[in-house]
């Protein structure tokens, strides 16, 4: 294999530059961005010895791979930082039932829920916070704007 990779330099950047991202993404769940930089750095090197622009030569390819991975790493510094920090969105914030909309089956109010049958899964729901002071009727739209476990929050539409 080595004979492989000294005979086709290419290869090798390729091969390293997928492992890198690979490693980076999946296992490290972008915690680091060193492995990034060197994967993007190690297929940019690859793609340039594949295309003939850079010739092949184990410490012209490492010193590229290298450049290329310090100028990626600047160039791409603060999107990466922001991206890091991020915030998770919290219990209730974030999932696919969120702007859904539907009919309600009976009264909701302050004191008495009411259920929705969704999916073959039969859903308490609760009014949000800011529609307390509202009393709804059957029959009457809400939109999801909220969602704990077995509980829908909705807001009069």
């Amino acid at each position: 294999m080595l004979e492989y990779f000294n005979e086709n330099q290419a290869s090798f950047w390729f091969a390293l530059g997928a492992l890198a991202l690979i490693v980076e993404l999946l296992v490290l769940g972008m915690s680091t961005i060193i492995l990034f930089m060197l994967g993007i750095g190690a297929l940019a090197t690859g793609t340039l010895m594949y295309m003939g622009i850079l010739g092949e030569g184990w410490l012209l390819g490492t010193a590229v791979t290298g450049i290329i991975a310090f100028a990626a790493g600047v160039l791409l510094w603060k999107p990466l930082k922001r991206y890091q920090e991020a915030e998770v969105p919290r219990s209730g914030e974030s999932s696919d039932f969120l702007g859904m909309e539907f009919t309600l089956s009976s009264l909701l109010d302050v004191e008495n829920t009411s259920t929705h049958q969704f999916s073959g899964v039969s859903w308490r729901v609760e009014l949000a916070r800011e529609d307390q002071d509202k009393s709804l009727a059957a029959g009457d739209r809400v939109r999801v704007v909220a969602l704990h476990p077995g509980i829908l929050v909705v807001a009069a539409i």
